[in-house]
């Protein structure tokens, strides 16, 4: 294979990581294969999740969710939705909440959504979201590079210096190597687990 087919590749490879806050997925075997894999979930899971992920987008889009004012995220896995972001009043994060329940597959919603009063957009919004952002990659870059973690069974979400994990842990041991990591990065205030174990029941109803 050329060198710009194995680019191409490449560069799917990197969208599909990028893309790991709706989806946990891994690239197993050769580059030139590019086998797609979903670690600890099926394939059936992975597409409700993606469907879960792009309804509540356009819903969200629809209903001012996800604007200057209301900045609602969306992180799905394996039908449990995790709500994160800014609303400007309860009533908008109570919405995003109905929205979500009325999903199609979804099986758990978590409600993390922070409420900040007033209508206006300053100008720390915008410096805290780039903030939060660096937080998130940095998080993950070094997740990547951990020992003895299934890296891709975890999400990862800022908001305002407050880290939010939500996935699939194989055991205790790991999920504390997990937050450890996350601990001791700087700018993390605060770490909220959603972590669920691999034998849990909820994976299975």
């Amino acid at each position: 294979m050329s060198f710009f087919g194995n680019r191409q590749i490449l560069s799917a490879i990197l969208a599909l990581t990028i893309l790991t806050s709706c989806v946990e997925t891994v690239v197993v075997g050769s580059v030139t294969t590019a086998v797609v894999a979903t670690r600890e979930k099926s394939l059936n899971n992975t597409r409700y999740d993606v469907q879960i992920y792009t309804t509540l987008h356009a819903d969200f889009l629809q209903n001012g969710l996800k604007n200057f004012g209301n900045s609602i995220d969306v992180t799905v896995n394996e039908g449990r939705v995790l709500l994160t972001g800014i609303a400007r009043d309860v009533q908008k994060a109570k919405l995003a909440s109905e929205l979500a329940w009325k999903a199609f597959g979804v099986k758990e919603v978590i409600d993390e959504i922070q409420i900040r009063d007033g209508d206006s957009v300053h100008f720390r919004d915008y410096t805290s979201a780039t903030y939060d952002y660096f937080i998130t990659s940095k998080i993950e870059t070094k997740l990547v590079f951990a020992k003895n973690i299934a890296t891709f069974n975890y999400k990862v979400t800022t908001v305002n210096g407050t880290v939010y994990l939500i996935g699939v842990a194989q055991d205790q041991a790991e999920l504390k190597r997990v937050t450890d990591i996350i601990t001791n990065v700087r700018g993390v205030e605060k770490v909220v687990s959603h972590v669920i174990m691999i034998n849990d029941r909820r994976r299975k109803s």
